[in-house]
């Protein structure tokens, strides 16, 4: 009698995947990947990484990866590696202050200690470090003013709340309890709409939009981007430039959005925002903290492309991108993370592998806390050619040891 062969996880994908009555682009849509990711993992061009078994389980009603990975797998759905500041970060989020007295920092101490702590976030190599010692003390001094402040100093402290919100997200995206990081977006969300601040309430939406997408509501998140859009329309043509980079913002995150659920639709959202950023911005305009700049776009249309699963457009996108002119370290980390991702959908281990260290080199704690990253390289450690696999394993022991 001959023994039948145990299915591949990519065959069992697909199995499961039409037991459940769903198109690929369907489950990517829920799972926020793309159609060409799941093709890929069904047709065995690519490996059922953790990252991406994690995000279909829960819409194949897999409870147990073993089913996915084999009757000999049981791997836990949650992985993601935590910092250590993560339990501050948490205490200031939690600890309601019921009784709140004394004098409440000014709005333009607040300002600043806030712009400052975006500058850190986006020039320091190992940004979460940095950004986690600061926040608990910028969460408490904005949460006070907010509450002591009247008036108008009142509703620009609710806006500065907000950001700080916004900031705790960005921290807390890549490792931190998934409840705490609902609870930073429904925050900023409601101090914006408190301070009745249109550019506030647009900001929160883009926040909102990112995590809607990542837990697989990307029509949520359009919807949002789209009411954002509509409220700071009329404000683009005549007033700040903060008003055109938001707008260039929602712009490239709709555009992402569509890209991780195989919408080729993702170039017009894209067209658009270059269009803003070209035509409406100063040539060297950098957006104090979303970065918003023509860099920046073309990093977005990198990004796009490997979600469209389409390497060699991300790979014609990235030639004359510049690395150094990104306006961001931690960018820039993770558009070497994005890099890495096409060169692996391409199956070639030297490239990616490269591209990780850059990234490693770049900004270490991208390579440690980010998902894509770390499924790569664990990967490499374990199956990469024996000419660059000692260099894989190093590599995933460091980023294991960065603080």
């Amino acid at each position: 009698m001959v023994e039948q062969s145990q299915p591949t996880p990519g065959q069992r994908v697909e199995r499961l995947r039409r037991a459940s009555g769903l198109s690929r682009e369907r489950l990517a849509g829920l799972a926020d990947l793309s159609a060409t990711t799941i093709k890929f993992v069904e047709t065995g061009r690519r490996l059922l990484t953790l990252r991406v078994a994690q995000r279909i389980a829960p819409h194949l009603n897999v409870r147990d990866l073993g089913e996915l990975y084999g009757p000999t797998v049981t791997l836990s759905l949650d992985t993601r590696r935590s910092h250590p500041a993560v339990t501050d970060v948490r205490r200031a989020l939690t600890s309601w202050q019921l009784s709140v007295t004394g004098e409440p920092a000014t709005v333009e101490y607040l300002r600043g200690a806030i712009d400052s702590a975006w500058q850190t976030w986006h020039t320091s190599r190992r940004q979460r470090t940095e950004v986690g010692l600061l926040l608990p003390n910028l969460l408490d001094a904005t949460q006070k003013a907010a509450r002591l402040h009247e008036g108008a100093e009142r509703r620009k402290s609710l806006a500065l709340l907000a950001q700080s919100y916004h900031l705790a997200q960005a921290y807390l995206a890549w490792h931190g309890d998934r409840e705490l990081v609902w609870v930073t977006a429904d925050r900023g969300m409601a101090a914006a709409l408190d301070a009745d601040d249109p550019l506030a309430m647009a900001q929160a939406s883009w926040y909102a939009a990112h995590l809607l997408r990542a837990t697989g509501r990307s029509e949520d998140a359009l919807e949002r981007l789209r009411e954002a859009q509509a409220l700071i329309e009329s404000r683009v043509a005549d007033g700040p430039n903060e008003y055109i980079e938001m707008m260039a913002d929602l712009y490239l995150c709709a555009a992402l959005t569509r890209a991780r659920s195989g919408d080729q639709s993702a170039w017009a959202d894209w067209d658009s925002a270059r269009n803003l950023v070209h035509q409406a911005l100063p040539a060297d305009y950098v957006g104090l903290r979303t970065r918003v700049s023509r860099p920046l776009v073309e990093v977005y249309a990198v990004m796009c492309a490997v979600d469209l699963g389409a390497p060699d457009e991300a790979r014609r996108r990235a030639y004359s991108l510049d690395p150094a002119t990104i306006p961001s370290t931690e960018r820039r980390g993770r558009h070497y993370v994005e890099l890495a991702r096409s060169a692996d959908l391409e199956g070639a281990p030297e490239a990616a592998l490269h591209l990780l260290a850059k990234a490693d080199a770049t900004s270490p704690e991208t390579v440690r806390f980010s998902p894509a990253a770390r499924d790569i390289l664990t990967r490499l450690a374990a199956e990469a050619p024996a000419s660059i696999r000692d260099d894989a394993i190093r590599l995933a022991e460091r980023s294991k040891m960065q603080p």
